[in-house]
Order: C-alpha cells, then sequence, then structure tokens
C-alpha cells in the first residue's frame, strides 16, 4: 500500500510531515478537508493559496480539491514550518451565485441547468439520474451552486456531493450503497472498534406531510361543488380552485368572467379565484329549485399522513409534520414521508468503527450484520475521518446513523394551507386514513372435468394427454 500527494499534479510526498496528514468527511453537503503540514527548506518549494491538490492511495484518488489557507508558525529557532489546509471541489464549485427560478422540472433538469449557466465548464453530471422527480416551483436569490444543489435535494430528501474529479453525483441516499458490508468474520473493520449506541430522543413514526395544490380535472358528473339554489342566494362559496371554470344552471351552461376584472353586465356571473366563489347578478341569479354545478380543472391541496405500525406498536404514536409547497404530488409526498420515517421511526442509532479499507464515502448506506451484537441493520455514513500512517496507508474512522425499513400506512388527500406558520384546516377537514398489515393468504381450487371423447390425462408428450377444448368444467 502507498499514499502519493500531489500539489499541482507533481508528486510531493517527500514534503510534507506524513504524522500530520489528517482527511476528514462531514455531512455530504459540506466540502471535506485535508491538512498536512511542511518543514520550508531551501529544497522545497511552499504550495501557494488555490493550488490543486489530490491524495491517492494505491493509485486510488480519495481527496481532490485546493488549497484554502496557510498558516505559518515558527517550529524551533529560525525554521518555519506550514499548515497546510485544503478544501475539496466544493470551493470552485460556489464561484458564482444562482440567480433563476424554476417550474414543473425534473431535478435533473434543474442541476444540469445551474451546473451549465452558473459554473466556469469544468464541472461535470455524469452521476446524476436521468429519473429524478419534478419539481413544482424553486427560486434561487443569489445563492452559492452547492447550496441551490442542497436546496433541490432537501425538497425530494435526496442527498448530493461533488466527487474529487468534479462529477456532481445527486442520488436518492436509499440506493447509494457502501462498497462492503460490516459481518462478524469479513475483517473489514477493527473489530474492537465497533460501537453502538441507540436512543429515541428523535423518534419519530407519524409523519404528516402538506405540500402545495396539484390539478386535477374535475367532470360535471363528478363535482364536488353542487347547490342547490334558494332564489335569494347570488355569491356560492366553493370547495376548491379551479382553472377552466364552467358553471351550469338548471343544465344551462353559463358565461363565468373574473370578479373585479370583467363587467358584470358581460357575463352571466363572476369567478374570484382567491376567494373561492361564484357571484351572479341580482337580476339573473339562480331560480328556487335550481341546480348550480361548477367544475374544471381544480387546484387541491395535498395532505398526506403516514405511520410505520411497527414503531408505533413498539413506542406510542410520535407525530411530525412537515410543510413543503413545492410538493404538488401524492408520489412526492410518499416519498418524503418514507424517507423520513426511514430516518426517524426506530429511534436514532449511532455507529462508529475503524477501519482501512477504501471506498467509504459520507452518504453511502452500509449494512451491519452481526450475529454477535445481534444485529442486522442498514445505517447512513454520515461522517468519515481519516488519518496516514506513514506513508503507507490511511486509518479511517466511520461514523454512522441508521436508516432502517419502513411500510406505507396512511395516505389521504384534503385541504391544505399555505405553510407552517399560517396553515388553515378547515372546521370540517377529514384525514381518510388507509391501514395497511402484512397478512398471508392461502388460496386453493378444486377442478373437476368431464371428458368428451377418448381418455384423455394430464401429461406430458403423450398420446393420451389432456387436450383443452376437448373437455368442459364440472
Amino acid at each position: 500500500m502507498a499514499l502519493v500527494l500531489k500539489i499541482n499534479t507533481i508528486d510531493r510526498n517527500d514534503h510534507i510531515a506524513w504524522d500530520t496528514l489528517t482527511k476528514s468527511e462531514r455531512l455530504t453537503k459540506e466540502p471535506d478537508i485535508l491538512q498536512f503540514n511542511i518543514r520550508e527548506t531551501p529544497s522545497k518549494t511552499i504550495p501557494a493559496l488555490g493550488d490543486s491538490v489530490e491524495l491517492l492511495e494505491d493509485a486510488v484518488k480519495i481527496f481532490g480539491g485546493i488549497i484554502t489557507e496557510r498558516l505559518e508558525n515558527v517550529i524551533g529557532g529560525r525554521l518555519i514550518g506550514y499548515k497546510i489546509r485544503c478544501k475539496d471541489h466544493h470551493h470552485t464549485l460556489d464561484k458564482e451565485l444562482v440567480v433563476k427560478s424554476y417550474e414543473n422540472q425534473t431535478a435533473r433538469a434543474i442541476i444540469l441547468d445551474i451546473i451549465t449557466t452558473f459554473t466556469d465548464g469544468s464541472f461535470t453530471t455524469a452521476n446524476v439520474p436521468t429519473s429524478t422527480p419534478t419539481i413544482g416551483s424553486i427560486k434561487f436569490n443569489y445563492e452559492p451552486v452547492s447550496k441551490a444543489i442542497q436546496k433541490i435535494a432537501d425538497l425530494i430528501n435526496w442527498d448530493w456531493y461533488v466527487d474529487y474529479d468534479k462529477d456532481i453525483n445527486f442520488f436518492d441516499d436509499q440506493t447509494n450503497t457502501a462498497p462492503f458490508d460490516v459481518e462478524d468474520s469479513n475483517d473489514k473493520i477493527e473489530w474492537p472498534t465497533l460501537k453502538l449506541e441507540r436512543n429515541i430522543h428523535e423518534l419519530k413514526n407519524s409523519i404528516i406531510v402538506r405540500g402545495g395544490k396539484y390539478k386535477s380535472t374535475i367532470a360535471e358528473a363528478d363535482a364536488v361543488d353542487k347547490y342547490d339554489a334558494d332564489g335569494l342566494q347570488r355569491t356560492f362559496p366553493l370547495v376548491y380552485r379551479y382553472s377552466n371554470i364552467s358553471v351550469k344552471v338548471a343544465g344551462a351552461a353559463k358565461t363565468v368572467g373574473t370578479d373585479f376584472l370583467s363587467d358584470p353586465l358581460a357575463f352571466d356571473c363572476l369567478y374570484n379565484f382567491q376567494e373561492k366563489l361564484i357571484k351572479f347578478r341580482e337580476n339573473n341569479k339562480p331560480a328556487v329549485g335550481d341546480d348550480v354545478v361548477v367544475f374544471g380543472d381544480s387546484h387541491i391541496p395535498l395532505i398526506a399522513k403516514v405511520r410505520d405500525q411497527i414503531s408505533v406498536s413498539t413506542y406510542g404514536e410520535y407525530q411530525h409534520i412537515i410543510v413543503k409547497k413545492n410538493i404538488i404530488s401524492i408520489t412526492e409526498a410518499q416519498q418524503l414521508a418514507k424517507s423520513e420515517l426511514r430516518r426517524w421511526s426506530d429511534g436514532l442509532y449511532e455507529v462508529r468503527f475503524r477501519t482501512t479499507e477504501t471506498g467509504l464515502k459520507t452518504g453511502q448506506q452500509i449494512r451491519i450484520n452481526s450475529t454477535i451484537r445481534g444485529i442486522d441493520k442498514k445505517f447512513k455514513i454520515n461522517g468519515i475521518t481519516g488519518k496516514a500512517r506513514g506513508s503507507d496507508h490511511m486509518e479511517y474512522q466511520a461514523f454512522l446513523l441508521a436508516s432502517g425499513d419502513v411500510t406505507f400506512t396512511d395516505m389521504m388527500v384534503g385541504l391544505l394551507g399555505k405553510d407552517r406558520e399560517n396553515i388553515d384546516v378547515a372546521d370540517d377537514e377529514v384525514l381518510q386514513r388507509l391501514e395497511i398489515f402484512p397478512e398471508t393468504i392461502n388460496i386453493g381450487e378444486l377442478v373437476t372435468t368431464i371428458k368428451k371423447s377418448p381418455p384423455y390425462t394430464w401429461g406430458v408428450g403423450g398420446s393420451n394427454d389432456f387436450k383443452w377444448n376437448f373437455a368442459t368444467w364440472a
């Protein structure tokens, strides 16, 4: 095994003090940090701020970035030393600020446009998958590129990082698997260093997601807004807001104008989108007994509730609400709620271990399957620190959080307010729940046939094989 440190692509192994070299990975959205010391001598070139740095272990790149800090200190007498601090490519990714808004585009399309428009052309997007959720709307006001991508990831509960070759990696964190499992006998870690701690301080096993509005076309036959006129009422409050609104009175279609904008005399009625109502003039209001029917493309507020039934049975129900107006589909709400439950429905496991294996990365899912410890569970790597052991190899300490399985148990669509600070809940709002439980069903069937001609039997390749259409069901 061998380590190689390159500065501006030149091997500088003889320049650094290997016992001072450390590497740290925090959350994926934060830059990785590499630090090492150099002693100044006439034969050494002291690196400058902005120089590129690469660290390789057995020819595999385990860090790539630039020097962002150079701290001078006197080692002894007149001997000068420098502490060099490097950041990964997050630093250069954030040279420009993102100023743009997007509507009804996939996360991939938005990220590709940001990288094309607001970076220097050296970054790639090979690891942004072709299939990503659609985001209803998102706006960036002078935000660094890394923060913009993080904002996208937060909306759909995905994760991301820029790798050491300047490629954007964007992924569902449940599919980002570590290169090895931890097992009792596979010697991938220093076994005595494996520590497991568990608590339920942040237990969440019942998630309510309040999103934005999604459109659903309501036909006349399925109209929710139906009213029996009393001959006096001119204004009719509606359940939903509509695009392409249609109004019928006693089966006759009416012309619809826009309240406060249209001439009331030019239309049969006026529609107020914000107030959710239609208005008639006094001289053409619906007569007693007339059916008033309103339909069209409804804007239905989205609310979804999901529960981990096993966790609720074990600990009781611990509720948590997420408010994201950008969510405009039931599928998106499901994905967000399930992702949140994976993190918190079984309490919090905190795990750490040491290893000399390469390939671990924050954001990966790693399985710990140990009969000795009585555990078989997936964890998310949320931190890694490494230290050089001479110039031969790195030793890493990994920090993990649990991310278990979850069953989707509740979902509904209902009324929804604007945001967490101003949630408007109707007095008659009803939460419709679908409970899902595991169940085994055995199905058996007895079949009797009546033969119509010479004896036929079940078989393969024989002259007496049973033939379809030569028998009838009893």
